[in-house]
């Protein structure tokens, strides 16, 4: 999530304010995950690796995405 705000920071449009859905399905997924690892009896150390794990790879995938499908700069 750190680097949501960093990106927030740096951005001129914004863009990174205004995607308040995204930021309830990363914090969903997230707590999905919690969830799941405290059903199946998971040690802490673990649960804490697969909450960071998910946090990070859907944190990463949201910036790719964001570049990937960002208008073109002629149009």
């Amino acid at each position: 999530m750190g680097l949501m705000i960093v990106a927030d920071w740096i951005s001129d449009s914004g863009a990174f304010r205004g995607s308040l859905v995204l930021w309830i399905l990363l914090a969903a997924s997230v707590g999905l995950t919690f969830w799941e690892c405290r059903e199946r009896g998971y040690r802490t150390t673990v649960l804490l690796w697969w909450v960071a794990f998910v946090a990070i790879t859907h944190v990463a995938g949201f910036v790719i995405l964001r570049f990937l499908v960002r208008p073109r700069a002629d149009a």
